[in-house]
């Protein structure tokens, strides 16, 4: 962030972003839609002796410096909490789990909904996302989770179903946005347990990306792609540029900033896009955030099979379910307030970075008294 090129030579007042209080997004004007949707978190361990540098309030701050109080209100509830979740009371976080993440960065223009003479953009233009969506008809959420991998990561995966090892960390339901809840279905693939992933060449994969994009581009030059139906426009568009295994300090900063009252570009791909298709604000990365730091607490591969192993999808489902199909606006407006008042304890494991702190200490402990058992059990 700090590479991108300076505009003119003199300072210039910082724009806020427009204001965008997440409630108001979240205000339905039908009845209610909701679906299941499925993700996939794949994670490795990084190089051993890698050492990351805390992440401080000076590395979150925008083009305009520190947040204030009067900028979070504009962005909604999520810049409030973000912080209270990342940092608490301290000035900087640390991340010591060792863990990277295979991410996404997604395009921005929304070849599908465009036409030559409106350029539409997608939803979470140019963001680092994991690999998700929509269960289709007769789908499992872990089938989806492995087709959506597969669809947008390019990743080759085994025919053998048992090949490919997940592990359902989380369940959790999204506030509404344009009248449609999801209810997310969160799963983990660690490369130690899943050879595919393990050798999973992103170089390669980010050379058929870019290759895609080239056959895109040729297709729209000729003036071919409009005539296309929606279907035929989804097998031949971009949606994601690029794949990389990203660090958790990098990760979590790219989350954070998107909720900036300033716009604080990923990087300069993001940047440009949104220069080009004037594009005032990022959408805000909260949950993907939330989900990074989850997989943070847990200090080993076995911490985090024995914790998923305990869990029973069916409890966590009613756990994060707070929102039903059908329910009118007057409903969702008085769901929400119940929602806000308690549910926070129960779709995450902690509220605070101190709580994380705390959690990731218990699971550490946890972790090191199972692996002394065994050992225990020898000696007697």
């Amino acid at each position: 962030l700090k590479q991108l090129p300076r505009l003119g030579r003199h300072p210039r007042p910082c724009p806020r972003n427009p204001a965008h209080p997440v409630s108001s997004e979240m205000l339905t004007t039908e009845l209610l839609q909701v679906r299941r949707a499925a993700t996939i978190i794949c994670i490795r361990c990084a190089p051993e002796g890698q050492r990351l540098a805390p992440l401080t309030r000076a590395d979150v701050a925008g083009p305009c410096g520190a947040e204030t109080p009067a900028d979070a209100g504009r962005v909604g509830g999520d810049s409030a909490a973000r912080d209270e979740l990342v940092f608490g009371a301290a000035d900087s976080v640390s991340f010591s789990s060792g863990w990277e993440m295979l991410l996404g960065q997604g395009e921005v223009q929304n070849w599908v909904r465009s036409s030559p003479g409106k350029a539409e953009h997608m939803r979470y233009p140019g963001e680092w996302k994991f690999a998700g969506g929509v269960l289709e008809p007769g789908e499992s959420p872990e089938e989806a989770a492995v087709r959506e991998l597969q669809e947008e990561f390019m990743v080759h995966l085994p025919k053998e179903r048992a090949a490919c090892k997940l592990h359902l960390l989380t369940v959790m339901q999204t506030r509404p946005v344009r009248n449609v809840s999801y209810i997310m279905y969160n799963f983990v693939a660690a490369a130690e347990e899943n050879p595919w992933l393990e050798q999973l060449d992103s170089c390669a994969v980010n050379s058929a990306l870019e290759k895609r994009r080239v056959e895109h581009a040729a297709i729209v030059g000729t003036g071919a792609f409009w005539d296309l139906d929606k279907p035929e426009r989804e097998q031949v568009s971009p949606e994601v540029r690029e794949l990389s295994w990203l660090d958790m300090r990098s990760a979590v900063l790219n989350a954070y900033t998107s909720m900036n009252s300033t716009l604080t570009p990923a990087n300069a791909f993001q940047a440009e896009e949104f220069a080009r298709l004037a594009i005032a604000r990022r959408d805000p990365m909260f949950v993907t955030m939330a989900l990074l730091l989850e997989v943070e607490s847990f200090p080993t591969l076995r911490s985090l099979v024995q914790h998923t192993a305990s869990l029973d999808p069916e409890l966590l489902l009613q756990q994060a379910r707070w929102l039903e199909h059908g329910m009118s606006p007057e409903e969702v407006a008085q769901a929400w307030q119940t929602w806000q008042q308690g549910a926070r304890d129960a779709s995450r494991s902690f509220t605070s970075a101190e709580g994380l702190a705390l959690l990731r200490a218990e699971r550490s402990h946890a972790a090191e008294a199972a692996a002394e058992a065994p050992a225990a059990e020898e000696g007697a």
